[in-house]
């Protein structure tokens, strides 16, 4: 009954459909036409709101989050913040909640997977409708009718979360969907992740915990054609800049190390022994983190 689907029906009605054309299976970009001016400090979402969203590391609590995120940012369509969070939070219900659900079962996991895309994809619509608060950007898109990666130039530091979380979903989304689908959107992912590096550059200062070097490790990591030496070593060069980022240790372990045990135990027995509030902002994401490593650990 915690049931997010419904926000796509609302939404559509109220956003411009640009169709993306490639190889593969091809998803609807959802840029609104809306000139809503985008506020200039963070919402102030209710207390319940608010709790639920610090209690995302349980599937529950993350679900009804959703709900009531959505019916916020449709309320009140001038925060990018809001939108940004309902880009992470359907993130995290596909690559958290959902993925600790599969069992490595063809038959079993379909419903698990088709299910995880469609949130990717949510992901990935309410990134773009952040990213249409730069009104810039929004023209390009909508009035110059160009591809959202072509429009990136005009995107600056407050467009980063949005930026990024797009990447990271339709990177998820596309892997799912398939390798022709993840080939034919690869370009799109350098484009992203090259902006973001010069809106870095720009603000002086690295983004969530070395999320570009992170790209760089995994990219190599994951492609057939990647340098898996250079992926090993941006990946301790990412976990010596943040050791207590659990993220980057349980896609190391996953990506590169499972022909190793000791060093793929050593991982994700690290995160396990960790502690999750020694990063409190994203506490919540850290948990759900250590529950991936124990179930790493525990299919070894």
């Amino acid at each position: 009954m915690y049931q997010t689907k419904h926000w796509s029906k609302i939404v559509m009605a109220a956003l411009v459909l640009i169709s993306v054309v490639a190889c593969g299976k091809s998803r609807q970009v959802k840029i609104s036409a809306s000139d809503v001016e985008r506020a200039t400090t963070p919402a102030k979402l209710p207390a319940e709101l608010e709790k639920l969203w610090k209690n995302r590391q349980n599937e529950q609590d993350l679900r009804l989050a959703l709900v009531g995120l959505e019916k916020f940012a449709l309320e009140n369509p001038q925060y990018a913040d809001v939108k940004v969070l309902l880009c992470r939070g359907n993130y995290l219900l596909s690559d958290g909640h959902l993925w600790l659900k599969l069992t490595g079962d063809a038959d079993v996991d379909e419903k698990v997977k088709e299910e995880s895309i469609q949130f990717y994809d949510a992901a990935v619509t309410w990134c773009e409708a952040a990213l249409a608060m730069n009104a810039k950007f929004r023209d390009k898109v909508v009035k110059d009718k160009l591809e959202i990666e072509k429009a990136l130039d005009v995107l600056g530091p407050q467009d980063i979360d949005a930026l990024y979380w797009r990447y990271a979903a339709l990177a998820k989304w596309s892997r799912m969907v398939g390798f022709t689908t993840l080939l034919s959107n690869r370009s799109k992912f350098s484009a992203m992740i090259n902006r973001a590096k010069e809106i870095e550059k720009s603000m002086g200062k690295e983004y969530f915990y070395s999320a570009t070097l992170r790209y760089d490790a995994a990219s190599n990591a994951l492609s057939p054609t990647g340098d898996k030496k250079l992926a090993d070593k941006l990946f301790e060069e990412a976990i010596a800049k943040h050791p207590n980022y659990f993220a980057v240790r349980v896609l190391y372990a996953e990506s590169r190390l499972k022909g190793n045990e000791d060093k793929f135990k050593k991982q994700l027995e690290f995160v396990l022994k960790g502690k999750a509030a020694s990063l409190p902002e994203i506490e919540a994401d850290q948990i759900v983190e250590q529950r991936k490593a124990k179930k790493l650990l525990d299919e070894l």
